[in-house]
């Protein structure tokens, strides 16, 4: 069931989402899982991989070289679900994940 936000290929996004290829916790209340990181930018990411969400849910994901982030549902289909990051990454976190463009 595709959530009423399903909308993955968004166009007005702030920041262009840059591939990302990562293996990643994802830990909501007492639930843990290992989920995939498809794409990221500074203001959110891509998943896939992950048991039910709904928009609006929040979470934490545990991204390579920081601390976890609290992020929150913005759209979901079936298979894996867009976030964004209730604080957004620095230029320079950022770039530590994804390396320089």
């Amino acid at each position: 069931m595709a959530g009423e936000a399903a909308n993955p290929d968004f166009e007005g996004r702030r920041y262009d989402r840059l591939p990302f290829d990562g293996t990643v916790q994802f830990r909501t209340g007492n639930r843990r899982a290992a989920v995939q990181v498809r794409d990221i930018s500074p203001l959110g990411a891509k998943i896939s991989g992950v048991f039910l969400v709904q928009k609006g849910d929040r979470f934490w994901l545990k991204l390579p070289m920081i601390e976890a982030l609290e992020a929150q549902v913005a759209w979901f289909t079936d298979f894996e679900f867009g976030c964004e990051f209730i604080r957004p990454l620095s230029p320079l976190v950022f770039e530590s994940i994804v390396g320089p463009n």
